[in-house]
């Protein structure tokens, strides 16, 4: 055979034992990376299975908790207290938090979904006053209300939703709202988001609501009266009009006036968990739950 012959040969050889090699690496690292990802989905998969069973002990210990008030005074609730729940080969650590601290913007109108409530009126106001656009008060209430005739200092037109929102960030919609306002800048922090919330009960929990929340409630109640019920319920929980009236410097009268969106427990409760397994990834879930009828049922799931 002539030498060039075999030297064709030896390159072809060659070039075929490199490009087998090559193909056996590339396949070797697939196949890793792809037993990789398997265990991780896996891992997703158990870790989410034991965040919903961590879910439900969690929501019964809430469900269970019948003392007439939800506040941060509760060793369940406390901050830094925290409830660590074994499962399996999974050590989970939830913190629960009571919700219902702000403004539920789908209770500010009446059951006939047109009639704005009178009670919530001046707060709803003074939010919008806050975020530098009180002329969007009455324009989001044309938005979400269920009929299309336009309100005095309100607009309708093809944006509008004509229902209750199902997330704040659906206030968009309205060329007007950006994230500076739902979400706040350095002129507005927390932005309205800061005030409302979509999901939760007719009522304010004022065991947990913000001293800035309690205030814009009504003119009479200044920011110094909101921190002294902060203040006052860390050592005597209030569970009643007439422990709302006693509170130093609250106006009497206003329990009474505001009875219909003053509440003290919490329909809604936010889980903050961990998850960690042995040998695998932690993972991280906020789970919200609403309380009623002597249980817990999630509501919203993030992680």
């Amino acid at each position: 055979m002539p030498l060039r012959s075999r030297g064709f040969i030896l390159i072809s050889v060659l070039f075929a034992t490199t490009l087998l090699l090559t193909s056996a690496t590339a396949f070797a690292w697939f196949a890793r990376t792809e037993a990789k990802r398997a265990a991780a989905r896996e891992n997703i998969l158990k870790c989410r299975g034991a965040a919903e069973i961590a879910a439900g002990i969690a929501g019964k210990k809430i469900a269970e908790d019948a003392n007439g008030y939800d506040g941060f005074d509760e060793p369940l609730y406390a901050p830094g207290q925290d409830v660590r729940i074994e499962i399996g080969n999974y050590a989970v650590t939830v913190h629960m938090t009571p919700l219902n601290g702000k403004m539920p913007l789908n209770a500010i109108l009446l059951p006939d979904g047109v009639t704005p409530r009178a009670e919530y009126r001046a707060a709803w106001n003074a939010i919008w006053e806050e975020a530098g656009h009180v002329e969007l008060a009455q324009r989001v209430i044309d938005f979400i209300d269920v009929d299309d005739r336009q309100k005095l200092g309100g607009a309708e037109s093809e944006k509008n939703i004509n229902r209750p929102l199902s997330d704040l960030c659906e206030l968009k919609a309205l060329p007007e709202i950006d994230d500076a306002i739902l979400w706040g800048d350095e002129e507005h922090p927390g932005g309205v988001a800061r005030y409302l919330d979509v999901l939760g009960g007719q009522k304010i929990n004022v065991n947990v609501a913000e001293p800035e929340m309690i205030a814009k409630l009504d003119p009479e109640i200044s920011l110094e009266t909101a921190r002294g019920v902060a203040s006052s319920r860390l050592s005597r929980p209030i569970k009643s009009l007439d422990d709302l009236r006693r509170v130093p410097g609250f106006p009497p009268a206003l329990a009474t006036k505001l009875a219909n969106v003053i509440g003290y427990e919490s329909t809604d409760f936010l889980l903050e968990m961990r998850v960690e397994p042995k040998g695998g990834a932690p993972r991280n879930y906020r789970i919200r739950v609403r309380r009623s009828k002597g249980s817990c049922m999630i509501e919203e799931w993030e992680g």
